[in-house]
């Protein structure tokens, strides 16, 4: 007899782990109901895992390149050389001459 209820998060990270295997094999391991099984290994496979990141040269998150932990933050000369980089677009692209008015008075 399987078990009944809901799958349980260990068992829902087997699944995930495990999608290699054929839902006949995870479904006896678990002790588990074939349908149980395949409709979560389904589920699974519709949406992206969040592990998996999308790799593009071209992009490097400044982020990433700050480590930071409980109050401080530490600049690694990576780090700065890209916030100076990314503050250089954001004052080219924000800033028009022609569309920008001063005040004189």
């Amino acid at each position: 007899m399987s078990k009944r209820g809901p799958l349980s998060k260990i068992e829902k990270f087997y699944i995930e782990n495990n999608m290699d295997q054929s839902i006949d094999e995870l479904a006896s391991e678990l002790d588990r109901a074939k349908s149980v099984v395949k409709a979560y290994a389904s589920k699974c496979e519709k949406k992206p895992r969040a592990t998996e990141k999308v790799k593009d040269d071209n992009i490097t998150h400044l982020a990433s390149q700050i480590p930071s932990s409980k109050g401080s933050t530490v600049m690694t000369e990576n780090g700065s050389s890209l916030s100076d980089e990314f503050r250089k677009k954001t004052i080219s692209l924000g800033k028009r001459k022609s569309c920008t008015t001063s005040i004189r008075g």
